[in-house]
């Protein structure tokens, strides 16, 4: 929450969510591919979140759709990326994660 180029997912308070990765989305224009490496050349490990359904292999195949069939989920999901996630993930650890994300994106 304290970076504006990141949006997280909101969460009302009377759900009880049973989390399995974090996925954040970030400002347009910022270049995701570059935020990933940088966050990776500092040991913090993530990924780019799935592509949309309709550009799944199966989906594809099966019904056709391809690459600007749905251009806003297309733009949404090559805006999102997993960032590490797990029980044992300490405060500092978090504190750290987001200070080098903070980085990646200033020297976007």
């Amino acid at each position: 929450q304290e970076v504006d180029e990141v949006t997280v997912q909101f969460i009302r308070k009377d759900v009880v969510m049973s989390w399995f990765v974090f996925v954040i989305r970030l400002k347009e224009g910022i270049d995701r591919d570059k935020v990933i490496k940088y966050l990776k050349e500092n040991r913090v490990s993530s990924k780019p979140y799935f592509p949309p359904i309709h550009l799944q292999p199966f989906f594809m195949k099966q019904f056709g759709y391809k690459l600007g069939d749905f251009p806003i989920t297309e733009r949404i999901s090559s805006q999102c990326l997993a960032l590490p996630f797990y029980n044992s993930l300490s405060n500092n650890e978090i504190d750290k994660i987001v200070d080098i994300l903070k980085d990646a994106i200033r020297l976007n």
